[in-house]
């Protein structure tokens, strides 16, 4: 009995001491009272408190139990939803990049990939701003960035390939961007130095080679370029007549469902990730409409773009999708739309895997399109929980941080953000943006109102 009652008290005791732990987490921050989305599973936990040291959570715990870890700083979540930051994995920083920063941020998007290193007609040294951010020196998102873009002539021989992927890995660029048709031996060169030196290589497809040609990148940018590629037949690479007709019929071809399986089928086994994009090819129509550009002159967050932006892009004048001869109408960009849907929704269901981008250009407001991106996937026909998987599971998996980030749990990095409304209700509410963490830095309402405000009277 006395030897029961021994081991009783002992793991009373150990059980304690277990829990008491708490007591002796240091902390920098602290998020109380907040829900947490922790990304493993489609449910918010409630009324939980989160602790970051040194850039890392390092407790979740029940905010019953959040007064034993003794924490520099602690902010009320004021039962808020927790999540992780949203990424924007397909940007052009072509003007004023603090600006452009501030209004990711307050959207909550803590990562983005510049996807030309030239971007800004050479002006605006990105490879720069990436390491002042990383070193807090510029307030922005985690900044990636590719390099030139490759295809065509460029790289023209075996020897231009290794000495353009040398200069990635001398300079550090985060990826390979391959723009345009190139020749196959080239092609296939870049693929295996690229692997071999350890980068990413993303592109458009290569139109003019069957489709599994394109299949060997590390991920496809614009769920459209499926639109112009095709299992067997290589499209007219120069005759823009021809071209208009091969990716006409390839759309309608992809309306049949068996060879729309087929597709899907190549896609899933090749491993390859797939960045849609569907913002901007839906802006696209708009862009070409009449009516539509007219009626975006009353939208109020356009009051974000600089003015000199916004005349552009609301001006026929000088709207390239307004100029005379421009092949698409809205119609048929909307008719393309639910082609783009149902590879959406289908290449999703087999496992291949999402990201989120939006190529934020035109009239297309840096963090407020990764929104608009997310609505559209879900109208494809994924869950708001799917649809949140690809812009931070999905890409932390994609750059080789499973576990360490894109989540919300001990030991991931600490990059998050707060919401007023649940996103897993609905999806439209990601915009209700109330505090972000980032970087070893919180941004709290207020902050948030500063950036945005900063934008619109830059």
């Amino acid at each position: 009995m006395y030897k029961t009652m021994c081991i009783a008290l002992s793991f009373i005791f150990l059980s304690s001491c277990a829990i008491d732990k708490t007591a002796n987490i240091e902390a920098d921050y602290i998020v109380e009272n907040v829900n947490v989305i922790a990304m493993d599973k489609p449910v918010a936990k409630n009324n939980m408190a989160v602790a970051i040291k040194e850039g890392k959570i390092v407790a979740i715990i029940s905010q019953s139990r959040a007064h034993k870890i003794n924490a520099n700083k602690r902010v009320d979540g004021e039962h808020r939803y927790l999540m992780p930051g949203l990424a924007d994995m397909h940007i052009h920083v072509r003007w004023k990049p603090q600006t452009m920063f501030n209004l990711f941020l307050a959207q909550g998007v803590t990562t983005v990939a510049n996807m030309w290193l030239l971007d800004g007609d050479g002006a605006i040294d990105h490879l720069q701003l990436r390491d002042q951010i990383a070193a807090g020196e510029v307030v922005g998102p985690r900044y990636l960035v590719g390099g030139v873009f490759l295809g065509g002539d460029f790289p023209a021989t075996l020897a231009e390939v290794e000495s353009v992927l040398d200069e990635h890995q001398k300079k550090r660029i985060d990826f390979v961007k391959i723009h345009d048709d190139i020749d196959s031996d080239i092609y296939n060169a870049i693929i295996a130095g690229a692997k071999k030196r350890g980068l990413n290589v993303r592109g458009h497809a290569q139109r003019n080679k069957p489709l599994k040609n394109s299949l060997s990148l590390n991920s496809l940018e614009h769920m459209e370029e499926f639109l112009y590629v095709s299992r067997d037949t290589p499209f007219a690479a120069d005759n823009r007549e021809e071209f208009l007709s091969d990716y006409r019929a390839n759309a309608e071809r992809l309306l049949d469902n068996k060879y729309r399986a087929q597709v899907v089928n190549d896609i899933a086994t090749s491993g390859i990730y797939v960045d849609p994009t569907l913002i901007v090819y839906k802006m696209v129509g708009e862009w070409a409409s009449d009516e539509h550009l007219a009626a975006m002159r009353n939208n109020p967050e356009l009051e974000y773009l600089p003015a000199d932006v916004r005349e552009h892009w609301l001006n026929p004048a000088t709207n390239p999708y307004q100029e005379e001869g421009f092949p698409l109408t809205k119609a048929e960009v909307d008719h393309n739309l639910k082609i783009l849907f149902l590879l959406t929704k289908e290449l999703h269901d087999a496992g291949v895997p999402l990201l989120t981008g939006t190529d934020t250009f035109g009239t297309l407001v840096p963090g407020l399109s990764l929104h608009q991106e997310l609505s559209l996937f879900v109208e494809a026909g994924l869950t708001p929980f799917e649809a949140l998987k690809c812009s931070t599971v999905n890409v932390a998996n994609y750059l080789g941080e499973k576990g360490k980030a894109g989540v919300i749990q001990v030991g991931a990095r600490a990059d998050f953000i707060l919401l007023d409304k649940n996103p897993l209700i609905d999806i439209r509410n990601t915009r209700s943006v109330s505090g972000v963490y980032t970087n070893a830095r919180w941004f709290s309402r207020a902050d948030i109102n500063e950036l945005l405000e900063s934008a619109r009277h830059h």
